[in-house]
């Protein structure tokens, strides 16, 4: 999700900055804007779910403790994105799409490259977390 986030909100920003005019009757800027705000809601979703651990499939009693002790192991050793990386791409979002930047935007191109480096380090951030999950999870499946 958090890529598809990513993507709504470059797509978006592109629509915002780089194209002009109408298609029919919407303005093209409006639907910019909105992709950026849908993206970066998604991509903030997406980002919270980093932090999650799968679910166990192992049968449960009804007490709702895992019969299977290796499953229970496994769940354990999963890798979880730390909570202050989580605060930081976070920020990273509320950052891009804030009107009030450390430098502003009409300061052309610095103005935007902060942005665009801002950006480039949060998809660097989520493509790091999602390979250390997968390989969490093909270890403990090894095991």
């Amino acid at each position: 999700m958090a890529w598809l986030g990513a993507l709504a909100l470059f797509v978006g920003a592109i629509l915002t900055f780089a194209v002009g005019g109408d298609v029919g009757t919407l303005d093209v800027r409006t639907v910019g804007i909105v992709g950026m705000a849908v993206g970066g809601v998604l991509l903030v979703v997406g980002i919270v779910r980093l932090r999650r651990t799968p679910r166990p499939t192992g049968a449960r009693s009804s007490s709702g403790v895992v019969r299977d002790g290796m499953q229970a192991r496994v769940q354990e050793q999963m890798y979880r994105t730390s909570k202050g990386k989580i605060i930081a791409m976070i920020a990273v979002v509320i950052y891009i799409l804030s009107p009030v930047d450390l430098i502003p935007d009409v300061f052309l191109p610095v103005g935007i490259i902060d942005d665009g480096t801002a950006f480039a380090w949060l998809l660097f951030a989520i493509g790091q977390e999602v390979t250390r999950k997968r390989r969490s999870a093909l270890a403990a499946r090894e095991r």
